[in-house]
């Protein structure tokens, strides 16, 4: 294949791809422009970690939410292989020899923070230099800062668990969301007059802070309604088991069983309570709805696109 097919790769594993993750790819389109070449991104079905570390952290995105996500960044080229001990063995030279060798790889852009190589010896600064004694275009993109804080998957994952997603929403460029299929649950929101959709969220994907929050339900259809999400134990009636995540999608009573929904976490509200009984549950579930409803009115969705 010739030069005119070449591609220019973004590196990374880019988990959430966040507003971070973005300057790079936008870093990569504007090379590839110059260049006459095309944009792609080079990364890993499976965290690195998973592999050569001591496990994989929870992920704010799945795999195939990262080629969506991708996609609608307009990268053309979209390489996603398994990280095993046999790649990860390679030296730098040889990771970007395979790049060159194997998919048509004519330039490299990665962030400041990129490492890569058998032992992580490499580093943003080596990969310029291969890059330069190849010929082929290299690159590192600056870090993104908010609230003078360096944009990460990790900032990102911290702040979630501390129940804080107004502030991943500004890191990511969206609200963190989680998808699945409805299950059955125990039916006993049902039965109090306040049916609720269980999801079961893809293995591995990381569950925010226990408590009550005001999202957005999306449906296979599109359509994005409001609703009371509880992540948690459900301590007023906890029967044992692990998390779950039920939500209240109001004024809906839709038959939702074995469909997938995604819920994109927009405030939140409380932390999760334990009543003395029912009747001071509903009356709480009333409250937040009410204010859930309100906030939900007011939010701005632009930042909001279908990943199904």
């Amino acid at each position: 294949m010739g030069r005119e097919n070449g591609v220019i790769y973004a590196l990374g594993f880019f988990d959430g791809v966040h507003k971070g993750h973005q300057a790079i790819l936008q870093e990569t389109k504007a090379l590839a422009a110059r260049h006459g070449l095309r944009a792609g991104v080079f990364t890993y079905e499976n965290h690195p970690q998973a592999v050569v570390g001591g496990g994989a952290p929870p992920l704010l995105t799945t795999a195939a939410e990262r080629r969506q996500i991708f996609a609608a960044q307009g990268i053309e080229e979209i390489v996603m292989i398994p990280f095993d001990r046999a790649f990860a063995g390679q030296s730098p030279e040889e990771f970007v020899q395979a790049l060159v060798s194997q998919y048509n790889c004519a330039g490299l852009c990665c962030g400041e923070n990129f490492h890569f190589g058998a032992q992580a010896a490499g580093d943003s600064r080596l990969l310029e230099q291969i890059c330069v004694r190849l010929g082929l275009v290299g690159r590192t993109a600056p870090p993104v800062l908010e609230g003078g804080r360096t944009v990460s998957s990790t900032l990102i994952r911290t702040l979630l668990r501390e129940g804080r997603p107004e502030e991943a929403r500004v890191c990511l460029g969206r609200p963190f969301s989680l998808a699945g299929l409805v299950v059955h649950g125990d039916g006993r929101g049902r039965t109090m007059g306040l049916p609720t959709v269980n999801l079961q969220p893809s293995d591995g994907v990381l569950l925010p802070a226990v408590g009550v929050y005001a999202a957005l339900a999306q449906l296979e259809d599109g359509r994005l309604l409001p609703g009371v999400t509880n992540v948690g134990l459900r301590p007023t009636f906890r029967t044992g088991g692990g998390p779950t995540v039920e939500t209240n999608i109001l004024g809906f009573r839709e038959d939702l069983y074995g469909r997938r929904v995604r819920l994109w976490l927009c405030r939140y509200l409380r932390g999760e309570q334990k009543f003395e009984n029912s009747a001071m549950l509903i009356r709480q579930i009333a409250q937040d709805s009410q204010k859930a409803q309100a906030l939900l009115e007011q939010d701005d969705r632009g930042d909001i696109h279908d990943l199904f």
